[in-house]
């Protein structure tokens, strides 16, 4: 009996706790159906007093599609560390019945009336940042309302509606934060911003498992996460996609409109003048409701295609930004009092709500606005002087693969080149080369895909201000201002298939050119090959033709090696079948023309043993390239070592260290050894931040350019209003620029053209070096290509010093003022990088009027 009263007061304790929080997050909302059990009732805690592990949110997604005849579960991928990418599908159970028939008649409404009677499509997604908690914690309740609400309003919308939830659109961050936040969480709560639960170890919980932001990857689409997103985007292609993020605890509550200064002109603007207006006004409904304080148009720009906000504005949908002010855990002070996990997800929670409003009520509204998109595509198209663009690299069949893929994955059409073109200074052949045609129904991301500016109303930037892709790939391409007869069309991913290596008696060569080279050297070495480099170019003959080699091209002997010629043999035909390239089999060592391939300037490489640091102050982003290049495109482990366990490091294991942009707060000691270390012929790579650190430390000889000391003849006084807009333009947000690169130089090695775009988005500037062989990258005299550059800005880029290699000792320290793996995806200057990683060892610095060789 008394365990009998003991569970009966439980469940009324339990029942009232769950009305209180009926009553907090949706009062007012009538009839629920029991059998759809609360998020409370099936976690066994109230939303907000916790936060949700992701297998719990997808266990409750599982169990609700069980339940109801209104939800369909559906999985679409998986994460790095094998997470699962799910989505609930919500709408009426006669909806659900045609529902494959549903989603092809609205994919039939870009350009008809016919199907305008059938279900729109509306998205609700969260949570792309871990630690952005509350929006996910939201479409629980959002899922659980839809489903078990017998209002009508909520019928409507279902008859009306194919409502799709992603909970999470990154696990793996997610359940690295909930880890912290719950594993600090105290009874009672502490709401003291210092306190350890609100204030998370480096990386943090906001990235994906390499510290990627994959809130910048919807463009990209480097990771598995956006490109199976990016295919289930276009399996629906929604009306309306809203994504609920979080900012900084002492705000208040976002939402769109965004800057008018900073829409993306490529996109026709019923969407930014008539639809987000329209819109806002619902959300401005569902916050003044419950008193929230709230603020729209001043910070956040749709000019990148690449946030989950923007992504469908570039195919005629509507991407809505909520942005909520966080509580970074379970409660926490700010000026106008604390808040509460609890308080954040509210706020989510009612504005997912003012969506489906928004949208059953604008439902002719959205209608029109993607048939204008449509038409207006259409007829930019047509006007365009550009009939389409031509693109490809002969030698790196990888890159130009990797590229057309890019192309696919965003539904832009790409035919094979018929016959060979000569545009723009380049020769374009079938087989290695492709044509985009601008008159097709994508024709919008096809501009954002090979267009190098656009027009600006603002001289601040969220973010990059150029993204040319065609230019991160740095291949060659051209624009095609007459017709062109296009050959087949590409409808599958290209991989690259190399003719099979073939067993040679004297040796094997690799060309430096294709991507995939220093994947091939390095597993080559790795499987205790002896490999070699050609530092100058030279011909042969190969069954009767003559070939051309150029500088890095990989030459790997037979009688030289430690291993015997079968055990090579087999060890190229594992390497090739890995890395999809060409190797060549040769008979002799005599050149036709150029070196010979027992010359001195064959060097044999060693096999790169990295140290990367990181920790507090170094910049996860930008680790996390490097780690993501080296792991995933050339299998080679990097260990990534804590700036606190750098004194427990012996040097003597690595023959490079990375050192990326970042604030290094290094002791003497280590500084100490790692300059011995260096001049005893270790490599150092430095990247922006981190060639300041490196110089101002004494690590190489080589200066910064100083800051600017010229004086105003009189004092300037500018109102105190426009400080943002006038110190923000002497930032460098982001822009791509044309370097001019030494291709005879190791870190040049592989280029065909000494002309490379890069990425930039710093401000640290070197001066020109005291050696004439130094400064292996220099911008040109007109450098920009693309994006937003302030006049002082421009001036200081002009046949300013890029890429340097210093001498120091036996070693050398390159320093790169730019990140040439900028969010995965340049391609084109990976090569640089991985450059300096493969030849390192062999680099050295002429003796300015010494002697060069010996006789």
């Amino acid at each position: 009996m008394k365990r009998f009263l003991l569970t009966f007061l439980s469940l009324l304790l339990f029942a009232a706790g769950a009305r209180a929080q009926a009553d907090y997050y949706y009062p007012n909302s009538g009839q629920m159906n029991p059998a759809i059990p609360t998020p409370e009732q099936f976690l066994g805690y109230p939303i907000g007093s916790h936060h949700t592990r992701y297998d719990r949110i997808v266990a409750y997604f599982q169990e609700l599609a069980r339940l109801s005849d209104k939800a369909t579960f559906e999985v679409f991928g998986q994460t790095y560390e094998h997470r699962p990418l799910v989505a609930l599908i919500i709408t009426s159970p006669a909806n659900h019945s045609r529902l494959e028939d549903i989603r092809q008649k609205h994919l039939q409404r870009n350009t008809s009336t016919a199907y305008d009677n059938e279900p729109i499509v509306v998205q609700i997604a969260a949570n792309v940042h871990g630690n952005e908690a509350s929006g996910g914690e939201s479409t629980l309740l959002t899922a659980y309302y839809l489903l078990a609400s017998e209002s009508e309003e909520v019928k409507n919308w279902l008859n009306n509606m194919v409502i799709i939830i992603e909970p999470v659109q990154n696990p793996d961050g997610r359940d690295r934060f909930n880890t912290w936040v719950n594993m600090h969480k105290a009874s009672p709560l502490v709401a003291d911003p210092l306190d350890r639960e609100h204030t998370e170890v480096w990386p943090g919980g906001r990235m994906n498992h390499y510290w990627f932001d994959p809130n910048r990857d919807w463009f990209l689409l480097v990771h598995p996460e956006a490109q199976a997103r990016a295919r289930f985007i276009h399996k629906w292609r929604p009306y309306v996609f809203v994504d609920h993020h979080e900012m900084g605890t002492n705000s208040t509550f976002y939402f769109d409109p965004g800057k008018p200064s900073s829409d993306n002109p490529l996109v026709p603007d019923r969407l930014y003048k008539q639809v987000y207006p329209k819109f806002s006004k619902y959300f401005e409904q569902a916050m003044n409701g419950i008193g929230s304080q709230y603020f729209t148009r001043e910070v956040f720009d749709k000019l990148y295609p690449g946030y989950g906000s923007s992504y469908i504005n570039f195919y005629g949908g509507a991407g809505f930004l909520f942005e909520q002010a966080s509580s970074r855990g379970h409660v926490q002070e700010t000026p106008t009092g604390e808040i509460t996990f609890a308080f954040t997800i509210r706020n989510q929670f009612l504005s997912a709500l003012a969506t489906l409003r928004a949208a059953q009520a604008e439902r002719s509204e959205l209608l029109n606005m993607r048939r204008d998109f449509f038409r207006i595509s259409r007829e930019q198209a047509a006007r365009s002087p550009i009939k389409g663009y031509v693109f490809g690299d002969a030698g790196d069949p990888t890159r130009t693969n990797a590229f057309v893929n890019l192309c696919l994955q965003h539904e832009v059409e790409v035919y094979e080149v018929e016959t060979p073109l000569n545009l723009g200074g380049n020769r374009f052949e079938k087989g290695s080369a492709y044509i985009v045609p601008t008159e097709q129904v994508n024709y919008i991301m096809v501009r954002s895909l090979f267009e190098k500016a656009i027009p600006y109303a603002d001289s601040l930037f969220y973010d990059a201000s150029s993204w040319s892709m065609v230019h991160a790939f740095n291949l060659p391409y051209a624009e095609i201002r007459t017709t062109v007869a296009k050959g087949a069309r590409v409808t599958a991913p290209k991989v690259a298939e190399p003719p099979a290596v073939e067993k040679a008696p004297y040796g094997y060569l690799i060309r430096w050119t294709d991507y995939n080279a220093a994947q091939a050297v390095y597993h080559l070495l790795d499987g205790g090959a002896v490999v070699q480099s050609a530092f100058r170019p030279f011909s042969m003959n190969i069954n009767g033709k003559t070939e051309n080699f150029g500088y890095g091209t990989v030459f790997l002997p037979v009688q030289q090696q430690k291993i015997g010629a079968d055990s090579l043999f087999n060890l190229l035909k594992k390497v090739q079948a890995r890395a999809k390239i060409a190797i060549q089999g040769i008979a002799t060592g005599r050149s036709t023309e150029g070196i010979d391939l027992g010359s001195n300037y064959i060097r044999t490489l060693k096999k790169p043993e990295v140290l990367m640091i990181v920790g507090q102050g170094v910049s996860p982003y930008e680790a996390g390239e490097v780690w993501h290049l080296l792991d995933r495109r050339v299998g080679m482990p990097v260990s990534k070592v804590e700036i606190g366990n750098l004194n427990r490091v012996n040097l003597n294991r690595y023959n490079t260290v990375i050192m990326v942009n970042g604030t290094y707060s290094l002791d003497k000691n280590f500084t100490d050894r790692l300059k011995m270390w260096v001049q005893n012929g270790g490599t150092l790579i430095a990247q922006k931040s981190a060639v300041e650190w490196a110089i101002k430390n004494g690590l190489t000889k080589e200066k910064l350019m100083p800051a600017d000391t010229v004086k105003n003849p009189k004092p300037v006084r500018y109102d105190y209003d426009n400080a943002v807009y006038i110190e923000g333009a002497k930032s460098i947000g982001g822009v791509i620029l044309e370097m001019d690169v030494d291709t005879t130089h190791p870190i040049g090695f592989g280029f065909h053209s000494r002309k490379v775009s890069v990425f930039r988005n710093g401000t640290t500037f070197l001066k020109p070096s005291e050696s004439p062989y130094n400064t292996i990258g220099q911008y040109t005299a007109n450098p920009l290509i693309g994006g937003y550059l302030s006049a002082p800005n421009l001036k200081k880029m002009q046949n300013a010093p890029a890429i340097i290699v210093s001498s120091e000792g036996a070693g050398r320290v390159v320093l790169f003022t730019d990140n040439p793996n900028f969010r995965g995806i340049w391609y084109g200057t990976n090569r640089l990088f991985l450059n300096a990683l493969m030849f390192g060892s062999n680099i050295t610095v002429p003796t300015v009027g010494g002697n060069q060789e010996e006789e």
